[in-house]
């Protein structure tokens, strides 16, 4: 019944809204004048700018920008599920984004709102509420809600420690909101061939984790035979800051970066043991560092990052509540490997210290970890008919845990209004208690249709 409501919204929403952009079309085709707004797509935005010339109403009229689209998503797990809702995915969603453009500065405001079956709550989501200007001819700030990311990886972060949507991932949402966003400060500074990115968020913004809530998850604490659901994983926020930082420069082509980070872990991967939150996962404290390099070899892309996290609340290794220190590396590559086809792959290893401790501290003997887990990764992107179809394999494959995960998806763009697309996201793994292998139930096929504005 829920679904047919939503249904009925949407085609109400996207007939409204087609109406709109129609009805703004005409006004503007018909005046020619100055307009305090412009509703415009991506195709329109160009075609408008050069019929309007370049006259004082111009630089008015492009000091605006507002658009965003409406989307209809549904996804179904592909077997039993612990979670409440057989549905992966069930949602309406309604984007606006506006932009205004000053000499002096940019406001940049985003929102959806969500219409989420699977979870029964309709809700307001700010993306991004920032702005961003110049202080200084070399320095360049931007305050508020915003979307922050850096590092070389593909679907691998090492040195990003910015929050990510893990559900929104995992069900099939588009891309763009695997990246959280966060309130944070961030400025950028440029010296003589460096620049200087600092971020500070003042309160600590986790990653949108698995909770069993929308997906299941291994947890020993609770279920030693099984996934856990939301009721039975308690957490313990954190308030405090963080801070990011990265320095990067390029010669002769090749791009120079390092990094650092102060804060915790992004998912409540500590457990209370005593005391007044016993039982409740929490953040434990972490800090890190790392570098990458970026260069072009032979007809691809070449690039190597490499981290080190520094568990501060464990930093001999043999507390069996909180993770150990680890280094981590990272090398990809990525060319085109015929026209239209291109072909990207991964090598990723997370080393643990003081492997020794963890041995004799973990309480769960038969599931011990090797003290260097591997993932490879393959990424395949194909684009047709004009790169209206875009279809693209990525494929998670550990030799260490023995468990993968595999994300195909179709892509179809009709014209610059309508999108449909179609994926999966299917697990696999000898144990229920590895990475990838507890998220067996969670596999899943999913369809979105987008209507942009």
């Amino acid at each position: 019944m829920f679904i047919k409501v939503y249904v009925v919204i949407s085609f109400w929403l996207i007939g409204s809204i087609t109406s709109f952009v129609q009805a703004q079309n005409q006004i503007i085709q018909e005046n020619g004048t100055a307009q305090t707004l412009i509703f415009t797509s991506g195709f329109n935005e160009g075609t408008e700018d050069d019929n309007w010339g370049n006259n004082w109403d111009d630089e008015e009229e492009r000091s605006w920008r507002v658009s965003g689209f409406v989307e209809g998503a549904l996804g179904q797990f592909s077997q039993d599920n612990v979670v409440e809702s057989e549905q992966s995915l069930s949602e309406i969603r309604a984007r606006i984004d506006v932009n205004y453009s000053h000499q002096k500065f940019e406001l940049v405001a985003s929102a959806d709102v969500l219409f989420d079956d699977v979870l029964n709550d309709n809700a307001w989501h700010t993306r991004e509420l920032f702005v961003s200007f110049s202080p200084l001819s070399a320095l360049d700030l931007k305050v508020g809600r915003q979307v922050m990311t850096w590092g070389t990886g593909d679907y691998l972060f090492l040195n990003d420690l910015f929050p990510k949507d893990w559900q929104s991932f995992f069900s099939g949402r588009d891309d763009e909101y695997l990246k959280a966003p966060a309130d944070s400060v961030r400025a950028t500074a440029y010296i003589n061939n460096f620049s200087v990115d600092i971020a500070l968020t003042p309160k600590f913004t986790a990653d949108n984790y698995i909770n069993g809530e929308r997906f299941s998850f291994y947890s020993p604490i609770n279920e030693l035979n099984g996934n856990t659901e939301p009721e039975h994983f308690p957490v313990e926020s954190r308030d405090n800051s963080q801070f990011s930082m990265r320095i990067s420069t390029t010669k002769s082509g090749i791009e120079y970066t390092v990094y650092g980070y102060q804060g915790y872990w992004s998912n409540p991967v500590g457990i209370h043991l005593n005391g007044e939150h016993q039982g409740k996962a929490f953040f434990p404290k972490m800090n890190s560092y790392g570098a990458s390099v970026r260069l072009p070899i032979a007809k691809g892309l070449l690039n190597v990052e490499s981290a080190v996290y520094n568990s501060v609340e464990d930093s001999d290794g043999d507390k069996a509540n909180i993770p150990n220190n680890q280094v981590k590396l990272l090398v990809g590559y990525e060319q085109e490997l015929v026209k239209n086809l291109t072909g990207a792959v991964q090598y990723y290893v997370e080393h643990m210290q003081d492997y020794a401790n963890y041995e004799k501290s973990t309480y769960f003997a038969e599931q011990i970890i090797d003290q260097n887990r591997q993932i490879l990764t393959a990424r395949l992107t194909h684009r047709a008919i004009h790169q209206k179809l875009v279809s693209s394999l990525f494929v998670f494959y550990s030799p260490s845990d023995h468990d993968g995960y595999i994300k195909p998806m179709l892509s179809y763009r009709q014209n610059d209004h309508w999108n449909y697309s179609l994926g999966a996201n299917l697990f696999w793994g000898q144990e229920e208690y590895t990475f990838f292998g507890q998220h067996q139930e969670n596999s899943n096929y999913w369809l979105r249709v987008k209507f942009n504005y």
